[in-house]
């Protein structure tokens, strides 16, 4: 009994390692690719920001409405990217614990 429940962890140790192995790359590709857009979507983010300052200034409450909601949803953007790379991250360590068992 015991040989037959070490074959069947072996064989899921086996059948696991690719997805290991994908998981990672894509955490990693998530990773580079969340830093660069993060390097162009915060500059994005200060002009829309500068302009809705301006706009509270001029008193053109249409424009501060509009440019408030493009920098919630950049946010939103930025925030999202984040937690999808937490989630991702949470199931590769889930993965290697399942395969270091």
């Amino acid at each position: 009994m015991k040989i037959v429940c070490f074959l069947l962890k072996l064989m899921l140790k086996i059948l696991l390692l690719p997805v290991a192995f994908l998981l990672r790359f894509l955490c990693f590709i998530w990773n580079l690719l969340m830093q660069l857009s993060l390097w162009v979507l915060s500059p994005i983010m200060l002009f829309v920001l500068g302009c809705g300052i301006y706009s509270v200034v001029r008193a053109s409450w249409t424009d501060v409405f509009l440019l408030t909601l493009i920098e919630m949803g950049l946010f939103a953007a930025a925030v999202g990217a984040g937690g999808i790379m937490e989630l991702m991250e949470r199931l590769c360590e889930r993965v290697e614990d399942v395969l270091t068992i």
